[in-house]
């Protein structure tokens, strides 16, 4: 009796979990749309703040630029009238040179006539005395000698009276020449400071230019940003709105669902009430009984069917694992949307992204980040060693890390897979790639290939090739007994479809999944 009526038990128990789990999975897909639309609108409000403070602070750099602009056409004219002066100075200086010089010259002639007048004269003395003491000597005689030294003597004194007046001229002279000396130095040092101060100003004027092309690209990109946040926002309010439709719709036949399981319910339950009295009669009521153990087995089997149905998933990609490496490309092209045009909204969708599929990992225990370009590291400290998820303290940690990271270099894929494989001994199952190329460095070329002067193309290609070959003979090989590590790649805004070609077989060659996301 107590196996007859456990069956209608079992049978409701079974009915209520695809109800409940149908609703859970309902709600929760439902809530997780509504958050994400929230946290799009905060990053969108937060974005339109940054816009509106870049214009204002271009606004005032633009305003200082012009007032700068302004200073430097004045000092510029000050400084030209400084300049004028000076070469007006500079020219009296040299006629006052010049006229120093003359005077300088009459000054050294007037010197010479007056030696050789008072040699005369000396002469002209020592000759009258002589005279004087002859006694024989003529008055006539003694009278023009006497005529001739005072005419000497009277030579003598205009020489004299001549020499000083141009020595005094010469002072006067050597006096106007001091006075334009400091005048010129006093120009040249006006000259020499307006030119400091007009350098000065063009070099503030300069910085303050590559300040407002650095505020317009800021702007720019702020724009770009706040562009892509209403596009994100928008496009996840739709989404959100289509999986509350879609929740609606599957919660209402769910209901349905459950309504029709519960009459089937209470029919069998019927049918087994009035079998139990006869089930040491015929073989038919047996035959019956087993119908209805039957159909439980495939309630039951429908249940877990939506049990497999609802397992987590990010745009395709199963997130399952327990000990996972999230594995992402810091090359020089996760900055672009291609070979020629910038993209800085890119890397922090990367990150975002990154965040969104470790929240998606219902399994997750443990877990690191691996970053590669021309080399590899771990970001999450200590390095080489496992971190403990911890939910959302742990996903905040992580996107503020991978945000402090500037992406350049070549994408060596070898260099990262080799990384994130050291883990493997430690429990190593699952490994999620972001990236958005083929390897372009890294081992795999000959000798001879190298020396071929190969394009990028087939570079990427023959290191592509060897880099899957590394995957299944040493890295992730298929070995009996041993379970493999599963590699699911996220290829982001990729313009060659030999990149999806090839994330795509790396995951299917590695028991993953892939999905490229080629538009922001």
């Amino acid at each position: 009796m107590r196996v007859r009526h456990k069956t209608p038990t079992l049978v409701s128990m079974w009915m209520l979990d695809v109800f409940c789990c149908a609703l859970g999975c309902v709600t929760l897909l439902w809530l997780l749309n509504t958050r994400q639309a929230s946290d799009q609108a905060v990053a969108a409000k937060s974005v339109s703040e940054r816009l509106e403070m870049t214009r204002l602070d271009l606004t005032d750099t633009l305003t200082r630029v012009k007032a700068l602009n302004s200073d430097v056409e004045t000092l510029a004219g000050r400084l030209r009238i400084a300049l004028d002066d000076q070469a007006q100075l500079t020219g009296q200086l040299g006629f006052a040179h010049a006229e120093a010089h003359a005077l300088s010259g009459q000054l050294d002639d007037a010197n010479r006539a007056l030696g050789t007048m008072r040699s005369d004269v000396e002469k002209t003395k020592t000759a009258l005395a002589a005279a004087e003491a002859q006694a024989d000597m003529r008055a006539t005689d003694l009278a023009a000698a006497r005529d001739l030294a005072a005419a000497k003597a009277k030579d003598l004194a205009t020489a004299e009276s001549r020499a000083s007046a141009v020595e005094r001229e010469l002072v006067l002279k050597k006096q106007q020449l001091d006075d334009l000396m400091l005048k010129a130095n006093t120009a040249t040092a006006a000259v020499d400071g307006l030119a400091k101060l007009v350098e000065d100003r063009s070099a503030e004027r300069l910085e303050l230019d590559a300040r407002v092309l650095a505020l317009r690209r800021e702007l720019s990109d702020l724009e770009g940003k706040y562009a892509a946040a209403e596009k994100s926002k928008d496009s996840t309010s739709t989404a959100a709105k289509a999986a509350a439709d879609k929740a609606k719709t599957d919660l209402d036949a769910a209901k349905i669902e459950a309504t029709k399981a519960t009459q089937e319910l209470a029919s069998a339950r019927k049918t087994i009430a009035e079998l139990e009295g006869k089930l040491n009669g015929a073989g038919t009521d047996k035959a019956t009984i087993i119908d209805l153990q039957g159909q439980n087995a495939k309630l039951a089997d429908k249940l877990d069917k939506i049990h497999r149905d609802t397992e987590n998933r990010f745009a395709g990609v199963a997130t399952t694992g327990r000990r996972v490496v999230f594995m992402v490309d810091m090359s020089g092209s996760m900055m672009k949307s291609d070979d020629r045009t910038l993209n800085s909204a890119k890397w922090p969708l990367v990150c975002e992204t990154l965040t969104k599929v470790m929240r998606s990992i219902p399994t997750l225990e443990k877990f690191q980040v691996v970053v590669f370009s021309r080399s590899a590291r771990f970001v999450m400290a200590p390095a080489g060693e496992w971190r403990t998820y911890e939910g959302e303290k742990t996903v905040e940690a992580v996107k503020v890390e991978l945000l402090k990271i500037v992406p350049d270099g070549d994408t060596n894929l070898h260099t990262g897979f080799d990384l994130a494989f050291s883990l493997k001994p430690q429990g190593l199952d699952t490994i999620y790639l972001f990236s958005d190329g083929l390897p372009t460095s890294g081992p795999g070329l000959s000798v001879a290939q190298e020396n071929a002067g190969y394009d990028e193309a087939k570079r990427s290609e023959i290191l592509g090739e060897y880099l899957l070959q590394q995957l299944r003979t040493r890295w992730n090989p298929t070995t009996v007994g041993v379970t493999r590590v599963r590699i699911n790649a996220i290829g982001f805004f990729y313009q060659s479809p030999n990149v999806g070609a090839f994330l795509w077989s790396l995951s299917r060659d590695n028991d993953g999944s892939f999905v490229g996301m080629s538009r922001p």
